[in-house]
């Protein structure tokens, strides 16, 4: 065999049978098993041994090819997925097809006993379609959020106001807010500074952080000066040096707490000359003095803060009776319990009452620097002498000085006469910056529906200092109501019908320059999209709950304050809707005033472009605002909001007012409010002329007549209820229309929207040259004179022009001004209503 392969053979045997059964082993020996080198087999059969081939190579086994094996993986994956998955979905829809089947076939029998099957089939699926639509809008629209279609375009819906509105407190966060305000107060933030260019970084941040994606970094140019301290080029002290005025805070001598006003005059001279106590500067006080044969001319005035007439005025009016400069007193502050009379108050110095903004470029936009800027002498708004603030502690030494000469004011000190022996020496040296950079934050959320409309809400940013109270409260404030938006617009895919603005504003300390030059260089967009304005400046500064607004505003307002809760303090049962703590803080009365005249933001808005504006919030005693005594600390131990309880109550409160204005379908303008209070102002400007009358020696009285302006008002009373009469069908139109609104009704809704703003454009005075560059507004605003806040005793905040040639006593020009302002209000309601 060697050397060749055997083929196989079947060994021989005796029976060529296969055997039955299977061998029996069990009598096999274990002990003789081969010993005798043979077999226990019976049939000694020969073992015949294998031989090796030498010759043949071993090669050892190839693995197969990945084609194969992948091959091979997939026919094991698809008979795997075929007996797991697809075999037992077939057992069950097998039975279920048959059923199909069989209920087909039983249908389309039944559809041929009624008639033409495609008719009969047509039929039922317009069925089944209208059964579908009025499933979706009964049941899911009317018990969420998201409400229904408004008109036939993709953008037309109406979303649950009382529903968001529900959810707005799950977003307020009083730990964050009280966080917010604490950085806020943390750095000094004079208009165009580090400090103010940090926290606008900040706001801007906020704003993106939550969701917002449209922002302008708005950088504009205004005119800015900041206090140096060199102490031989600044002072306020006696002649003979024997006491010299402290000019900085809090024995500091860091810019932020040294004496200057904002927009006032520097001089490269020392002024010496005699010096009169002078009161709180007004006209009154001149006379006094004047009557008393005190000499004016040529003199240094000492004038308070505060009285009957705004900070500027008193350096105009100063101007008039030959002033060499004003030194501003600030008074004595009652902080934490503690009398501090070393406060130094930093006020405004720019005339504005007759133009806010850059006091360079008077009544035109200053953006970018590329427009013409009048020279501080030529500028109608700039003070022509110089001015420094100083604290009652060293107004106190100087007015001492002067013993018991002269007149004696109400506060009982002495006016002082002209003097050698009672001069002082002045020298002030501000750094000007006739171009600096300001910076306003604007963050918007655009409307799904007319978003070219929209409520705008600002706050003002910068501070003479850190600015706790009088800018820091209204920025949180505004922070917060951004995260709110934003957190609607993330739980609920909801955008507002029309778009909301967030402005923080600069440059509000310097004649509000940062909102009015905006406003400037936007007046025309502005005009005819912005239809609400709601301010924020010194939001919570006490207990009391103030509001000040235009009267179209006044019923989502006083609804609003109803559904926003008071928490008790003294944990009793009994809990008060805010609504119910306003009333009960004004004696039951539930009025709310218009008498919005200070210098805060919402001034540009009334007076340049007339956007319906209101301002609500906490206010209690005096602080010493545009000092560095406006700080956090300070707000700490006064325990004014512990815990920010205030800010949430606001928050919510203005929240609730701003998805109203946004979200309603009209523009919620009241004009059956507008038409009663413009009545009601009628009857205080006639109350304003008697009095005015009354202090008249003349024999002759003027006459003045108001018939014509109370038929105008009888006529926009009239327009208005055929207004709200339309409302009111449109909304029962709509609820009966399964909350559908047609194309050419949401078209009509719209005109009428549209028709609010030119209502309001139509009260803005066309003159190339007002009289008042910043005032053109001619039903809302103040008069030149009027106080600078609210004194409860007159609606300050109307008829202008005609308070105006009252206090000059003006008559005749007071009356051509009240015929014109019957006929306008005549000819807009007419136009409001024709429009429609």
């Amino acid at each position: 065999m060697a050397g060749q392969n055997q083929p196989y053979e079947r060994l021989a045997t005796s029976d060529n049978n296969m055997p039955i059964n299977p061998p029996n082993y069990d009598d096999l020996n274990a002990d003789d098993t081969f010993s005798q080198g043979q077999s226990r087999n019976t049939s000694h059969v020969p073992i015949e041994e294998f031989e090796i081939d030498d010759d043949e190579t071993f090669e050892p086994l190839q693995r197969e090819g990945f084609l194969v094996r992948a091959s091979l993986i997939t026919k094991k994956f698809a008979y795997n997925f075929n007996s797991s998955v697809i075999r037992p979905v077939t057992k069950i829809i097998d039975p279920i097809y048959e059923g199909y089947k069989y209920f087909q076939l039983q249908y389309e029998r039944s559809i041929l006993k009624l008639g033409n099957p495609l008719v009969v089939k047509r039929l039922l699926y317009v069925f089944f379609v209208m059964c579908f639509i009025f499933i979706i809008t009964k049941y899911n629209v009317s018990d969420g959020v998201n409400g229904a279609s408004g008109g036939a375009f993709l953008s037309g819906k109406f979303y649950d106001i009382n529903k968001l509105s529900e959810s707005l407190k799950d977003f307020i966060d009083p730990r964050t807010m009280k966080l917010n305000l604490e950085y806020l107060s943390s750095m000094p933030h004079i208009a165009g500074s580090k400090g103010d260019l940090a926290l606008s970084k900040f706001i801007e941040g906020h704003m993106m952080n939550n969701g917002i994606n449209v922002i302008d970094f708005n950088e504009l140019q205004s005119f800015t000066n900041y206090p140096v301290f060199e102490p031989k080029e600044n002072y306020v002290k006696l002649s003979d040096n024997s006491y010299e005025a402290t000019l900085f805070e809090r024995k500091n001598h860091d810019m932020e707490y040294l004496a200057y006003n904002p927009n006032s005059l520097k001089m490269n001279d020392e002024i010496e000359s005699f010096y009169i106590y002078a009161n709180y500067g007004t006209q009154e006080d001149y006379r006094k003095l004047k009557d008393s044969h005190i000499k004016l001319n040529g003199a240094i005035f000492l004038v308070k803060y505060g009285g009957s007439i705004p900070e500027p005025n008193k350096i105009q009016i100063a101007q008039q009776h030959g002033a060499k400069a004003v030194v501003f007193v600030t008074p004595k502050y009652d902080i934490n319990g503690v009398s501090y009379d070393d406060v130094i108050i930093k006020e405004n110095m720019g005339l504005t009452r007759m133009s806010p903004g850059d006091v360079l470029t008077p009544g035109w936009p200053a953006q970018d620097g590329f427009v013409a800027r009048l020279p501080w002498s030529k500028s109608p708004i700039t003070p022509k002498i110089p001015c420094i603030p100083i604290s009652w502690k060293d107004a106190s030494e100087f007015i001492k000085k002067l013993g018991s000469n002269g007149v004696k004011f109400d506060d009982d000190l002495y006016s002082g006469t002209k003097s050698d022996e009672h001069k002082l020496k002045i020298r002030i040296k501000n750094e000007e910056r006739p171009m600096h950079q300001i910076w306003n934050i604007v963050g918007s959320i655009p409307g799904r529906e007319q978003s070219e409309k929209g409520v705008i809400i600002g706050a003002s940013r910068d501070s003479t200092c850190y600015g706790t109270l009088s800018s820091g409260t209204g920025s949180t404030v505004l922070l917060e109501i951004v995260k709110v938006f934003t957190s609607l617009q993330r739980r609920y895919n909801w955008s507002p019908a029309r778009t909301i603005y967030f402005v923080s504003f600069d440059a509000t300390e310097y004649n509000l320059a940062g909102s009015e030059e905006w406003i400037e260089n936007k007046k025309e967009e502005l005009k005819q999209q912005g239809y609400a304005y709601i301010d924020l400046s010194d939001a919570v500064s006490g207990d009391e709950l103030k509001i000040s607004s235009n009267p179209f505003f006044h019923s989502i307002i006083k609804d609003a304050l109803a559904k926003v809760d008071k928490p008790d303090e003294k944990e009793s049962k009994e809990h008060i809707s805010l609504f119910d703590y306003y009333r009960n803080i004004n004696n039951g009365n539930d009025a709310i005033p218009n008498n919005m005249i200070e210098q805060k933001n919402y001034v540009p808005f009334i007076n340049t472009v007339n956007i319906p504006s209101m301002e609500i919030k906490f206010t209690g005693g005096k602080y010493p605002k545009n000092s560095c005594y406006d700080d956090f600390t300070n707000f700490e131990k006064s325990r004014i909001d512990p815990s920010m309880f205030k800010h949430k109550q606001l928050v919510e409160l203005l929240s609730r007012i701003i998805l109203t204005l946004a979200e309603e379908p009209i523009i919620p303008y009241n004009f059956n409010d507008f038409g009663l209070k413009l009545g009601e102002y009628v009857n205080d400007l006639e109350k304003f002329v008697n009095d005015r009358i009354a202090t008249l020696t003349q024999p002759n009285i003027p006459q003045i007549h108001y018939e014509g302006l109370r038929r105008a008002i009888d006529n926009l009373k009239a327009a208005g209820k055929s207004f709200h009469e339309w409302v009111e069908n449109w909304k029962k139109f709509v609820a009966e229309s399964a909350e559908i609104e047609p194309s050419l009704l949401a078209m009509n809704r719209w005109n009428w929207n549209d028709n609010m703003l030119i209502f309001n454009s139509k009260f803005l005075i066309q003159d190339v040259q007002p009289k008042r560059s910043g005032y053109t507004n001619i039903l809302f605003g103040p008069a030149f004179d009027a106080p600078p806040a609210d004194d409860h005793k007159y609606e300050w905040n109307t008829f202008p022009a005609i308070r105006d040639y009252i206090l000059q006593n003006d008559w005749g020009r007071a009356q051509h001004e009240m015929n014109l302002m019957a006929n306008l209000i005549s000819d807009s309601a007419q136009m409001f209503i024709q429009q429609n």
